[in-house]
């Protein structure tokens, strides 16, 4: 029998020897009265001791005196909890009725901590963060272009000839001329055999030599630099990159982690943040049409190069970053077609055909001038 009407059996731990005293509790209203066999009882005012044990189902009932180091009472009788409870309600102790729901309410907390992250994460963070990058300084958003280019762009794969300058520097300023874009474009080639193009925050832009080796004029280079010119001007990027701050912010502050700032801007990682929706590329498509229409360029220029994309989308599969970035689809093709009729006055070249040659043999021949 674990107890009589009013004691309970328990076993007191003196903090001084390892075994234990058999002892009895009676409960008090200000306190816990230990009885022992052989000296005076002493009592367990309610505040100078805490429990420790005993939460759960199968658990001993394990009181601890806060003020004297290993002081202790080990109880199997769990209805003592409600006895305090009863006579000192002020006592605050464990309610031994709840153990019957704490695996649903703990089942529940974790249903609504995935469901807060869910809401969080997925409908609160894309509309605050769409709110700040709206409203993002743009110098602001160039400080973290700057931060990230060299991950993209390295100084030493660069290609700096005079030739590349001329045709990129043509390209930008005849799509920015008809535009009031607070936006300074710096267009990089970078020497790399992937396929592929990069628009940061800021208006940093990057685009390969294995790209250019498959593109056939200026005017398909100049539709997919409207098109990543559309991202940095919609601030897709900027969102992107954002979000993943944001989420390793999070990662941060829930693990303890000590790495802070360094590592939540991690240009490295935020490279990887750059993969556009379905729903930015359209909207970076349809923008970047219209830039190309508004520059009186030859919109066709534009779908040739994505007919280009998708083709080697199929033939390399491994070397086509670009696909990875920017999700190319027909539909997407498809839905520039009604603007190639758009233009009511005949197209202007961007270069000259002399100076096009050129171009196409310095990227044929792989050349890349490097200055320090």
């Amino acid at each position: 029998m674990a107890r009589d009407t009013h004691r309970w059996h328990a076993h007191f731990y003196d903090g001084e020897i390892a075994q234990p005293h058999t002892v009895q509790i009676e409960v008090l209203a200000n306190g816990l009265e230990i009885i022992f066999s052989d000296r005076p009882s002493e009592i367990w005012t309610y505040g100078s001791f805490r429990q420790t044990e005993g939460f759960h189902s199968g658990e001993l009932i394990r009181f601890e005196k806060s003020d004297t180091f290993g002081q202790a009472l080990v109880i199997e009788d769990v209805q003592i909890l409600e006895v305090i409870r009863e006579r000192a309600p002020a006592s605050g102790f464990h309610n031994p009725r709840l153990r019957r729901y704490r695996v649903p309410l703990v089942g529940f907390s974790l249903v609504s901590i995935v469901f807060i992250i869910w809401l969080l994460y997925g409908h609160i963070l894309p509309v605050f963060i769409d709110g700040i990058a709206r409203i993002a300084p743009v110098a602001w958003e160039e400080s973290l272009g700057r931060s990230v280019v060299a991950y993209i762009a390295p100084k030493e794969d660069r290609c700096q000839d005079e030739i590349y300058t001329e045709v990129f520097d043509e390209i930008g300023a005849r799509l920015t001329a008809p535009t009031n874009l607070p936006y300074t474009f710096r267009i990089y080639v970078v020497k790399n055999a992937h396929v592929n193009a990069f628009a940061l925050p800021g208006g940093y832009m990057a685009i390969t030599t294995g790209f250019l080796k498959r593109v056939k004029s200026a005017e398909q280079i100049a539709g997919v630099i409207a098109h990543e010119m559309q991202h940095v001007v919609q601030r897709h990027g900027t969102r992107a990159v954002l979000r993943e701050m944001s989420t390793r912010t999070l990662i941060a502050a829930i693990s303890g982690g000590g790495e802070g700032l360094d590592y939540v801007l991690d240009g490295a990682a935020l490279v990887g943040a750059l993969r556009f929706s379905r729903d930015h590329e359209s909207s970076a498509d349809i923008g970047g049409m219209k830039m190309i229409l508004d520059a009186k360029i030859d919109p066709k220029g534009m779908v040739e190069a994505f007919e280009i994309l998708l083709k080697i989308t199929g033939d390399m599969p491994d070397g086509l970053v670009y696909a990875s970035t920017h999700p190319l689809t027909k539909n997407r093709i498809r839905s520039l077609s009604p603007y190639l009729d758009s233009l009511k006055v005949d197209p202007i070249p961007i270069v000259s055909d002399s100076t096009w040659a050129r171009f196409a043999q310095a990227i044929r021949a792989g050349q890349c001038l490097r200055k320090e």
